[in-house]
């Protein structure tokens, strides 16, 4: 069985609280600027990760209409011809291999490329981490609002024909019990949105092999979260939709903060009357 971790969502925003706290004070008092920063990167991060259990738990106990919106997406997703989960997943019912190696990358690939993808940046890609991490930030919450509004994924809908490949495995990352913990936050993908945004990101660097590695991580993980039943392909595609925005807001953000920085620098001294420099 894939193990569990068990950290609610109040440890991880103590966590968060700490890091920041401690970068803090690394950054002002030793004035180690570089170590303070980074451990303040690592507390936003927590710090995410605290809203996305607390909003899970929320989900988990409120799931009113969950499996009826459910519904209502595979029925517009046959109406458009995309209900493609059921002959995807399967030709891998047969290889029990293949179908835990799907449900491994499922449970644990998204919160790696997240640490993986940000450390990269921040340490070889400076000059595109802020952007990056601004729309991560964006995209999570905008997601994490959306998940108030419960929605069943493929696997717990018995008319998808879809198979739960993790609890078939004993691989489950959820409760044993549909509605508890993020059972019913699959609209929209996470897992994929994150994958795209640091497909995006890694473009954007200009390193072949990082454009490379994350261009394969997304079309990856889409196809593994669509295999396992833990998503229909519309919640990757609305996934994939927020994060265009949330790095579009992300840029614009950035560059107004950049040009206020050169106003600033570039504004000559006023003088009064008598021509004293105020």
């Amino acid at each position: 069985m894939t193990p569990q971790l068990h950290v609610t969502w109040l440890t991880a925003g103590v966590v968060a609280a700490v890091c920041l706290g401690v970068g803090g004070l690394v950054a002002t008092e030793l004035r180690a600027r570089r170590a303070g920063a980074t451990l303040r990167e690592v507390g936003v991060v927590l710090g995410l990760f605290a809203l996305w259990m607390l909003v899970g738990q929320l989900v988990g106990h409120h799931p009113a209409g969950g499996y009826a919106r459910g519904d209502d997406i595979w029925r517009l997703e046959r109406s458009l011809q995309l209900d493609a989960e059921p002959a995807m997943q399967t030709p891998l019912l047969g290889h029990r291999y293949l179908l835990e190696a799907a449900n491994y990358y499922y449970a644990y690939a998204h919160w790696l490329s997240v640490d993986v993808a940000l450390a990269w940046l921040w340490w070889r890609h400076r000059s595109g981490y802020a952007v990056t991490r601004n729309a991560l930030v964006l995209f999570t919450g905008a997601c994490l609002l959306l998940h108030l509004i419960s929605t069943a994924p493929p696997r717990l809908l018995p008319q998808t024909h879809v198979v739960d490949t993790g609890a078939r495995l004993g691989q489950s990352v959820y409760a044993d019990t549909p509605g508890i913990s993020d059972h019913l936050s699959a609209m929209p993908s996470v897992h994929v949105g994150w994958a795209v945004l640091f497909a995006i990101a890694a473009w954007q660097s200009g390193s072949r092999a990082g454009r490379l590695v994350a261009t394969l991580h997304a079309l990856l993980t889409a196809y593994v979260v669509v295999v396992t039943g833990n998503h229909f392909w519309l919640d990757g595609i609305v996934a994939a939709v927020i994060v265009v925005g949330a790095w579009v807001l992300a840029r614009r953000l950035s560059g107004e903060r950049v040009h206020d920085r050169l106003a600033l620098i570039e504004r000559p001294a006023s003088t009064d009357r008598e021509g004293v420099t105020v």
